[in-house]
């Protein structure tokens, strides 16, 4: 099961695999996390934290994160632990879920 936050509404969607080998995929974790409770200031400031002032520094450009969305990360398993510490310093409400991709 995957679940967004956004400002009105909590969307879910499930996908279901059988018969899956992990051979020739990817282990990955996919974030998704809420700015809700950020202050506009501090918005900018996640944001740069996390893309850098020039849009591509940051713990993106450090972990080898895919910006997927607005609220959606997805990150390599080794770099999973460090992108959780830097969303739980931000005080941002998120979810995670092991992926695998091809």
């Amino acid at each position: 099961m995957l679940t967004w936050l956004t400002k009105k509404h909590l969307y879910t969607s499930c996908v279901i695999v059988l018969n899956m080998s992990k051979e020739g995929y990817k282990e990955c974790v996919l974030f998704c996390y809420s700015t809700i409770h950020l202050t506009k200031t501090d918005k900018i400031r996640f944001y740069y934290a996390l893309k850098g002032r020039d849009g591509k520094s940051g713990i993106v450009k450090e972990y080898s994160v895919d910006h997927l969305g607005r609220t959606v990360l997805l990150v390599s398993s080794k770099f999973a632990a460090d992108v959780e510490n830097f969303l739980i310093l931000w005080k941002c409400a998120y979810e995670k879920r092991e992926v695998l991709v091809k």
